[in-house]
This record gives C-alpha cells, sequence and structure tokens, in this order.
C-alpha cells in the first residue's frame, strides 16, 4: 500500500508554530480574563453610582430639598414680633402703630427647617415632625426692662405674674409704600382668637394660653397673650405655620423660644389665691378721660361688689381691673373688652362669686 506524504508530530518536540498558536491562545484567554474583570468592575461602580443617583431623587421627591430651603410667606410683605420688649440691638419694641423702623427691625427672618438645627436640636426635631408651610426667626430681650404693666402666665400647675416685658405676639404683616413712606398693617396676629392656634414647642420657655373663648379657671382664653417663662435674657425666636388650618384639637402655628444668654431682669412672682377684698378696683378704656391710661375709681357697694359711673359714648371699649395694673382684668364672659351699645352714663359693677369669678355689667342710668 502506498503511503501518503504526510508525517506524524511528537510531543516532546513540536514545532515552532505550534508552540506559537499556543502561545496565541494562552494571550489571548488572558486578555479576555483582563477584560472580564475590567468590565465587572466597571459595571460595579456604575451600579453605585445609579444607586446614588436613585437615592438623590427619591429624597428630593420626599421633599428633603425643602429642608434646606428658606420657607418665606409670598403672601405677607414682613412677619413682625410685637411688645415691649428690647429688640437684640436694644432698640425698645412696640405694638401696632410705632415707628416705620421700628416695624424693619422687629420684622423676622424667613429660614429652612435645616437652619433649626443649629438653634437647637430639640426644636428641631420637634418641627422635623411637623408639616411646615412657613418658618421665621429673631432675635429678641424679654424681661429686661419695665413694660410698665403685669401679665400672668401658667407654669407646672402654679400661677405667675410676670412684667409686660415677657408678654409678646406676631403680626403677619402687609406693607403699603408710597414713595419713600412704608405703613404696615396688622393682618393677621398670631395667637388670635378664632384664626390662628398657635402651641409652645418649648415647654420650658413659653407659655401659650389656651385656644378657646370662654376663659379657663385661671382667666386665660384665647385674647390672652404668650408669655416668656424661662427668665430674662437675650432668645432665638422661631416660629412655624403649618400647613393645616387652626382648629380647638388642632394648631396651626407652633412657636419656640431658646435662650441664647440669660440676662439680670424682672422676677416672677407666684400668685395665691385671690381675695377680692384685697384689691382695689377701677374702669378703664378707650373713653375721655381714660384713653387706656388712667382707672375710673371704684366703690364697695356690698359683699364682692365693686361699682363706678362713666360717661361713654356708642362703641367705646372698656374694662375692670384691679390696683391700677393688669395682673387681673376682666370684662366680657370670653375675656374680651365691653363695649357700649349707645352714648351716656353707664353704672359698671363687677361681682365675685364664691369661687373668685367674676361678672361685669354696665347700665344705662
Amino acid at each position: 500500500m502506498r503511503k501518503t506524504g504526510s508525517r506524524s508530530l511528537s510531543l516532546s518536540n513540536p514545532p515552532s508554530d505550534y508552540l506559537q498558536r499556543r502561545l496565541c491562545v494562552v494571550v489571548v484567554i488572558y486578555k479576555l480574563d483582563l477584560m472580564k474583570k475590567e468590565m465587572h468592575t466597571i459595571m460595579k461602580k456604575f451600579a453605585v453610582a445609579l444607586l446614588a443617583l436613585v437615592m438623590l431623587f427619591s429624597v428630593m421627591a420626599c421633599g428633603g430639598s425643602k429642608n434646606t430651603t428658606p420657607l418665606a410667606d409670598e403672601s405677607h410683605a414682613a412677619w413682625v414680633a410685637h411688645g415691649q420688649y428690647l429688640l437684640a440691638d436694644g432698640t425698645q419694641n412696640g405694638w401696632g402703630g410705632k415707628d416705620t423702623a421700628v416695624y424693619e427691625a422687629s420684622a423676622l427672618k424667613a429660614i429652612a427647617v435645616e437652619d433649626v438645627k443649629a438653634i437647637d436640636n430639640d426644636l428641631y426635631k420637634a418641627l422635623s415632625g411637623k408639616d411646615v408651610k412657613y418658618l421665621y426667626t429673631i432675635d429678641l430681650l424679654f424681661g429686661t426692662n419695665d413694660a410698665g404693666w403685669t401679665t400672668n402666665f401658667l407654669k407646672d400647675g402654679k400661677l405667675y405674674r410676670a412684667n409686660g416685658s415677657y408678654a409678646f405676639k406676631i403680626a403677619q404683616c402687609t406693607v403699603d409704600v408710597d414713595g419713600d413712606n412704608k405703613v404696615y398693617a396688622e393682618d393677621q396676629w398670631i395667637s388670635d382668637p378664632k384664626t390662628a392656634h398657635a402651641e409652645s414647642l418649648t415647654a420650658d420657655t413659653l407659655f401659650m394660653p389656651v385656644w378657646q373663648e370662654e376663659a379657663d379657671e385661671y382667666g386665660f382664653s384665647w385674647a390672652s397673650n404668650p408669655v416668656v417663662t424661662g427668665g430674662a435674657g437675650l432668645y432665638t425666636l422661631v416660629i412655624a405655620q403649618y400647613t393645616n388650618a387652626s382648629s380647638p384639637e388642632q394648631a396651626g402655628y407652633g412657636i419656640g423660644l431658646v435662650l441664647k444668654e440669660a440676662k439680670e431682669g424682672a422676677e416672677y412672682e407666684e400668685i395665691l389665691e385671690y381675695i377680692p377684698a384685697d384689691h382695689t378696683y377701677g374702669i378703664i378704656g378707650g373713653f375721655e378721660g381714660s384713653d387706656w391710661g388712667t382707672d375710673v375709681a371704684m366703690e364697695e357697694a356690698g359683699e364682692n361688689t365693686w361699682t363706678g359711673e362713666v360717661t361713654l359714648k356708642a362703641g367705646d371699649e372698656f374694662k375692670v381691673r384691679a390696683d391700677g395694673a393688669w395682673d387681673y382684668s376682666w370684662g366680657t364672659e370670653d375675656g374680651g373688652n365691653c363695649t357700649a351699645e349707645a352714648d351716656g352714663t353707664y353704672v359698671v359693677t363687677i361681682t365675685f362669686d364664691a369661687d373668685g369669678n367674676a361678672t361685669v355689667t354696665a347700665e344705662a342710668k
């Protein structure tokens, strides 16, 4: 049989072209393995970047970006602090009708929820659980001056008397600009009867009266003022308006006070049981001869009863107060001012029952 021209290969002595082919295969496999590892690393980095991007969008979608954005009220030109205390620079503040310069100096600054963390962490936690619509702050000096009158507050179940420089309210204001002149007008007081229910976010430093029309056993109602209870000092006030409307069951606003620096100032006085016979009484109001500054003395007219005469015009408002101060005052059942229905001379009477509750009446002569 005729043999072909093929030849056999010996593994012990392979030809050079065979080795080259094997070497190429090894190199190709090695490079493919490197590419596979590089692709795996790239995919891992891509997955991490994609996950971070998804988390970022998720936080933004949940409102995370709102926490760093100042929550300003575009419907009002300014939120303004009112009361007879001092501003942080020592300027005397006041109630409505003050000078434009004082209005501007007592205007609050819009801030973000995240900004509250630098003010006080507990207050930040309290606000983080709320749906905050607007948020403002200002530094104020409470209790370091004499307002010339007093107010009451309740703390730890005890009734206290405080200088009027501890009382305050905030107002959402409009501003009418006429050339270089600015006229501020209070649009919404906080707190305020029927429209603005505010809660205290810092119970140790701020007393908020009950938000109800009828006065409670201590005489507080929604007509009463908030009062600083942490002593005289420089405070950072933070006020928030929530997304929900005010109701008796749910506050529409929250106010917090953080003491930055304690100061020397007016002391608080605990109020013990009220005994009517231990006090004098007078009629004060917007009528001629008083102008909310002068009392018309009342005389005792029986057991726990005092009377006085005043000449009033229709629409004149008045109250009865004790000892020529505002520690104790009485008017309508809801704590508001009494109002004359017609011009004339009126006999105003205040009577206390056995529980110390007072009733004020006015009868035309």
